[in-house]
């Protein structure tokens, strides 16, 4: 999106958010000031709009900001729009199970992949994708299943637009690498991915079809890449796949 069709007021009230990491820290002004990188003055009256609108909460006592419960409500049906998480639970706590590795469900939002719920695996050695990781759509296994049912003009603009974000270093994809790993998505029903969005992880994701026929999620089995060995990775991946078709099959059935 070009910058000139944004609102530079809107683009920094949202990075004051995103300061709290979360909802993890607490900040004074002077620590927002210095994480904004903009005056005093300005970080202030960004402040003040957000905690007036019930986004952020300013102690008092403390002088510090906070991320306020008011954003939860933004977005408490967003997490299970559709059913999609009410389905899927009971299937990613087998896969978890049987894999002993951290199950996603994620998601497509237009030119990004966004993990939407995320279930830690109990090993002592893991790799865990929190809630809200967002990365170019093509990225990685869930990625590959994510876009594997688009029409070839969806797919130009994804290859030419998604990886377009100042600061983020991703491995690079070829379109015609990508072309032929979504071909083997459609084939198989499941993705493999290893060190794409990050060199120390690796995955492996089956995709989630609603009762249309069209992908709606992906189901993602992530690990340390140094446990990612080939017959391993089929095995979570076939394990995801099952999973996936199972979940499939009760979204159809909510809409017969």
């Amino acid at each position: 999106m070009k910058k000139d069709t944004t609102l530079q007021t809107v683009s920094r009230a949202v990075r004051v958010l995103r300061c709290f990491d979360g909802g993890s820290l607490d900040l004074s002004l002077k620590e927002l000031t210095e994480r904004m990188a903009l005056n005093k003055v300005t970080v202030l009256r960004l402040a003040r709009t957000l905690v007036m609108e019930g986004l952020l909460v300013h102690d008092s006592r403390t002088g510090l900001y906070r991320l306020s419960f008011g954003c939860i409500g933004l977005a408490r049906k967003l997490v299970n729009r559709d059913g999609l998480f009410e389905c899927a639970l009971t299937y990613m706590e087998e896969v978890r199970q049987n894999t002993n590795e951290t199950v996603c469900l994620i998601v497509r939002e237009e030119l990004d992949r966004v993990t939407t719920h995320s279930l830690p695996s109990f090993q002592q050695v893991r790799f865990v994708l929190e809630v809200g990781d967002r990365r170019p759509v093509y990225m990685g296994a869930a990625g590959q299943c994510l876009i594997s049912e688009l029409s070839e003009s969806e797919l130009e603009t994804i290859f030419a637009q998604a990886d377009d974000r100042p600061g983020q270093e991703y491995k690079a994809v070829s379109k015609a690498e990508a072309l032929d790993r979504l071909a083997l998505v459609r084939k198989r029903g499941w993705a493999i991915g290893r060190g794409e969005w990050s060199s120390e992880a690796a995955g492996a994701a089956a995709p989630i079809h609603g009762s249309d026929g069209t992908v709606r999620g992906a189901i993602s089995v992530v690990m340390p890449i140094t446990r990612a060995a080939d017959e391993y990775m089929e095995n979570c991946a076939r394990t995801a796949k099952k999973a996936a078709l199972q979940i499939s099959k009760e979204l159809s059935r909510q809409h017969q």
